[in-house]
């Protein structure tokens, strides 16, 4: 039963941390606007600017950190990768 849990746990966390949610980007961005939304967050965390602080989620607000911002722009980077992240995004639609 624990692993039942565990596993759910790990599913929850990997769609929190879903690079569009993290970028706050549609799954039909083009890298080039991932790259720019992606440096314009880090600006913003660079300079404290607290609406870049957060982002949303289905289950409400979660932490942007500049470690959120480099771990989703690379994810979104790897065309394997990023389709996993755009099925995620789009089955909860």
């Amino acid at each position: 039963m624990a692993e039942k849990s565990t596993k759910a746990a790990n599913f929850l966390a990997l769609h929190l941390a879903n690079p569009f949610l993290v970028l706050d980007l549609p799954p039909d961005s083009p890298p080039a606007a991932v790259e720019r939304k992606g440096g314009l967050l880090l600006s913003l965390l660079a300079v404290g600017a607290g609406e870049a602080s957060h982002y949303q989620t289905p289950f409400g607000p979660r932490k942007r950190t500049p470690e959120t911002v480099r771990d989703a722009m690379a994810e979104l980077r790897d065309p394997q990768r990023r389709l996993i992240h755009e099925w995620w995004v789009l089955d909860e639609e």
